[in-house]
């Protein structure tokens, strides 16, 4: 008798957090209607008077991004937590002036799959759309980087 005192309110526990995440998403549909979240990720801004700090997340996976648009306030440090889920590939990420620019405004340091980095760098002073790729498949995994 004594052990189901113990075990009953274990069981609970483990019923309520295992459902819990189920019960997280809302039905109501975006701003085009369609109720899908479109793949970018905001930053979080945070203290600090030029900007503050951002905390954002990118994935690659099958050769792509999770998501094909990053924003972040002029100025602020950005940590970028890259994770490179493809198994035995390579990937990084960088950020170019624009598509066509040839010299990253910060170049990150290439990983081989499955492997995650922290990158830091300041999102560029200027308000205005910039470039992110992969400096290993560049064609593949691009995106915008948005400077508010």
């Amino acid at each position: 008798m004594k052990i189901w005192r113990i075990a009953a309110p274990v069981m609970a526990l483990l019923a309520i957090t295992t459902l819990a995440p189920a019960c997280g998403g809302d039905d109501e549909p975006d701003s085009d209607g369609t109720g899908d979240a479109s793949p970018t990720a905001a930053a979080s801004p945070t203290g600090g008077a030029d900007g503050g700090t951002v905390e954002l997340e990118i994935a690659a996976e099958n050769t792509a991004y999770d998501v094909d648009e990053l924003s972040a306030p002029a100025g602020a440090e950005v940590t970028l937590v890259f994770d490179n889920d493809d198994p035995d590939i390579q990937h990084n990420f960088s950020l170019y002036e624009s598509e066509e620019s040839e010299d990253p405004l910060f170049e990150g340091d290439i990983i081989t799959g499955v492997d995650s980095i922290d990158y830091v760098f300041p999102a560029p002073e200027d308000p205005g759309t910039y470039h992110f790729r992969c400096d290993v498949h560049p064609a593949a995994m691009r995106g915008e980087f948005i400077v508010e």
